[in-house]
């Protein structure tokens, strides 16, 4: 029998689209799993065209899908507090929905290869995983050698150049980053990495070091502090590279939570941001949009990198090896560093400011 929420026009109308007949539509409802995965498709391409929305559990009898992709965030990371996770799940929801897809957000020690969201993720609850910044990648292993499609935002260990990713060019951003503060007039610039173990923190911190070579600056190990993304780890290290660097004038920052950490830490001890320091941060969240003052940032396309990796799921479930994809960045520069990248040339060019 054909879905009872169907009217008979509408049920009429995705067996004439669909090419097949009415009882072919009321057995995929149903969810007779012997009709051919050509006829399901056409049936359920039809139903999405009229407007029509099928039931789940009936359409994975006949497909031997889900129709859900899982989002697995390491739980050792500050995801729930860092926005970034927030606009990177919601364009991979973005893209899901638009193909009747749903996202499904897990929590997961990816070093433990036997936990309950490796249990779960054994039993074909979802079409797919998709990992967040891995670094520990025991479970993602277990789950690629098994044959679960997975993606990884954020680039693999080299060790491990079979996992389709997608990622931002991290190394690029921070050079831009660090490169805008020397050319604002900065001298002696610090930096608060992000977790080192993962690529985005070892790539961030790889332009800040290529920005000191290309403007002929002595690397400075001290000026390194290493961070963990979250803003309570980014405060104490910023306090104590005042301490140790009372004629500090520039940081950057792996993220804009640390950024605001960073010019908050600043603030309390008397200085002003960015007259006295200038500091970058990186995601252009909407913390950075919103900072008083403003906060000068590397835009990565968040949502975009979250889609990206949404749509490279798609493409494996469907068959194919996509080739990952790696996103630009830009700066998004405060008005005030403007000024002062102003000023800066003016003394360069009359060695005084008026």
């Amino acid at each position: 029998m054909p879905d009872s929420s169907l009217t008979r026009s509408t049920y009429n109308e995705i067996a004439e689209l669909a090419q097949v007949s009415k009882a072919t539509v009321s057995r995929v409802f149903n969810g007779d799993p012997r009709v051919h995965p050509d006829r399901v498709s056409a049936v359920l391409n039809a139903a999405k065209k009229v407007g029509y929305r099928p039931n789940r559990a009936a359409i994975a009898l006949s497909t031997g899908r889900t129709g859900l992709i899982a989002v697995v965030i390491d739980d050792d990371i500050t995801a729930l507090s860092d926005p970034f996770w927030g606009m990177v799940t919601s364009g991979v929801s973005r893209v899901l929905m638009e193909n009747n897809m749903q996202t499904l957000l897990l929590v997961a020690k990816l070093d433990d290869e036997d936990g309950p969201v490796s249990h779960y993720l054994d039993k074909n609850e979802v079409d797919g995983a998709i990992f967040a910044q891995v670094h520990k990648d025991a479970l993602v292993r277990k789950l690629v050698n098994r044959g679960l499609p997975v993606v990884v935002i954020g680039t693999p260990s080299s060790d491990a150049p079979d996992l389709h990713f997608v990622d931002t060019n991290n190394v690029a951003g921070g050079f831009l980053g660090t490169n805008h503060l020397f050319k604002i007039g900065c001298k002696k610039i610090a930096t608060i990495t992000g977790d080192i173990e993962a690529s985005a923190g070892q790539h961030r911190l790889r332009g800040y070091e290529q920005a000191h070579k290309e403007n002929g600056a002595k690397l400075n190990k001290n000026l390194i502090a290493y961070g963990n993304w979250s803003y309570d780890s980014a405060k104490i290290l910023m306090i104590r590279l005042l301490a140790s660097n009372p004629d500090l004038d520039g940081v950057f920052a792996a993220n804009d939570v640390m950024a605001l950490a960073a010019i908050n830490a600043i603030e309390e001890r008397g200085k002003r941001v960015p007259d006295d320091i200038a500091v970058v941060g990186f995601d252009d969240t909407l913390l950075s949009q919103t900072s008083r003052p403003s906060l000068t940032t590397v835009k990565q396309d968040i949502v975009g990198l979250g889609a990206a990796a949404a749509e490279t799921m798609l493409q494996l479930i469907g068959g194919e090896q996509p080739a990952s994809r790696i996103l630009s960045t830009e700066l998004m520069v405060f008005f005030i560093c403007m000024y002062l990248l102003y000023r800066h040339k003016k003394e360069l060019l009359y060695g005084f400011y008026s």
